[in-house]
């Protein structure tokens, strides 16, 4: 193989082919070597002990597994106890933790490392690109159901090990959460969409005149009545860094709607943080009175300019931002039913503004240095679930969707090798 390239030259095209042959050849000796080894570590043994019950070997049996060498035909032996329905065991299958599977680990991962970011069609030509012999778009699919299966059964295991490993960073003074809705597309009959959730939790650094990000735990849960398991999942991550060491504040920042806030009552770790309303959600429902109070133009848009200028500066814009609309209210006509529905937008402004009254106080938070905007949990919901879950045709289980935002979030989140241990662990 040498001899030819430099019999003919070296070329770019001869150097890519004695690449690939030379590829090539090592697969070919290191799936020989694999399967010896294998075979000389499966002792020959006449019994063994299994929970308490004696094994008696049976005879050897072939399966093939898939490395990133390529398919190998492995022989294992086999052990079996006495009677119908006798427990059976493969010891080989159960060292190596191939019980059950057709990928080795590391193949494995390479899958459902790359399934985290696209679809296992795409998984299956990426990996056929790079490997001898790649995985079936089936055999993906099966890897990803189980080893989602296996996060969700051992999820407090990975998190133990994400405590001794990769913790939420240890600098920074402000703890930060969010949370929101974010449409998916069910494969459910009369439920074509339905509201998966979505949530940060933030370590940042407010030493500087600006906030800074410096670690996230991105968390993601398919539909559930009020995101119960999704708040606990945030419950869970807050309790877990505060109890870490202790912080100058926990904030929590969300959007709107009421669903969102109430459904968080449930939790005291969440309901004793400092609550912020999402700067932008405020300021877009007073730009709508704007529009409904002066219609749409210059005079909107300066009233809007000047309300939430005053809303950041003042401890009382808050109040001062009801009273404005109260006043323009009132002089408002109500005989056409354009007018009327723009009386409505006020008063859902005003009503708005009420209800959040205490989560509008930004001169307050901002003198303290806490973030107003909810920037990363929206940006999170793009990047966690639309990116990955609303993509041209797709429709989804609850599992199914919840194994693909589970891998996608811990990969995100920069925690896949903590994650990954307990998944090898497990098998």
């Amino acid at each position: 193989m040498v001899g030819d390239v430099d019999r003919e030259g070296l070329t770019a095209p001869r150097f890519r082919s004695f690449l690939n042959g030379l590829g090539d050849l090592l697969a070919s000796v290191g799936r020989q070597s694999l399967r010896e080894t294998l075979e000389l570590l499966d002792a020959p043994r006449t019994c063994i002990d299994h929970g308490g019950e004696s094994l008696r070997y049976r005879e050897r049996v072939s399966r093939e597994w898939l490395t990133a060498m390529g398919k190998i035909t492995v022989s294992r032996r086999t052990y079996r106890g006495d009677g119908p329905g006798a427990t059976s065991l493969v010891p080989l299958d159960v060292a190596c933790g191939m019980s059950g599977r057709f990928m080795t680990p590391d193949v494995e991962e390479m899958a459902a490392h790359a399934a985290a970011m696209v679809t296992p069609r795409e998984v299956h030509q990426l990996l056929a690109k790079h490997l001898p012999e790649a995985p079936s778009t089936t055999a993906i699919q099966n890897a990803i159901r189980r080893i989602g299966a296996t996060i969700a059964e051992h999820r407090e295991s990975i998190e133990k090990v994400i405590d001794d490993e990769q913790p939420l960073a240890e600098d920074g003074d402000l703890l930060v959460t969010g949370w929101d809705g974010v449409m998916a597309p069910m494969r459910e009959r009369g439920l074509a969409w339905r509201e998966a959730g979505i949530a940060t939790v933030s370590v940042y650094d407010t030493s500087d005149a600006t906030p800074k990000k410096l670690d996230t735990r991105f968390l993601g849960r398919m539909p559930e009545k009020g995101m119960k398991s999704l708040l606990e999942d945030v419950a869970d991550q807050v309790a877990r860094a505060s109890s870490r060491r202790s912080f100058r504040a926990i904030v929590a920042i969300c959007d709107g709607k009421k669903s969102i806030w109430t459904a968080a009552k449930n939790h005291d770790v969440l309901t004793d943080a400092v609550w912020i309303l999402d700067f932008y959600h405020a300021s877009e429902n007073l730009m709508k009175a704007a529009n409904a109070i002066f219609g749409e133009g210059d005079q909107a848009r300066q009233w809007h300019d000047r309300i939430c200028t005053k809303l950041q500066l003042d401890d009382r814009g808050v109040e001062n931002a009801i009273r404005s609309m109260r006043r323009y209210w009132r002089q408002m006509p109500s005989k056409r039913m354009r007018e009327r529905e723009a009386r409505k937008v006020v008063e859902n402004a005003i009503e708005y503004c009420r209800f959040h009254k205490d989560r509008m106080r930004y001169a307050h938070f901002l003198e303290r240095g806490f973030p107003i905007g909810s920037g990363p949990v929206e940006a999170a919901a793009k990047n966690i679930v639309q990116a990955r879950l609303k993509r041209s045709g797709m429709r989804w289980s609850r599992a199914g969707g919840q194994h693909v935002l589970d891998l996608r979030a811990y990969l995100k989140s920069q925690r896949w090798e903590s994650m990954w241990k307990i998944v090898v662990e497990a098998a």
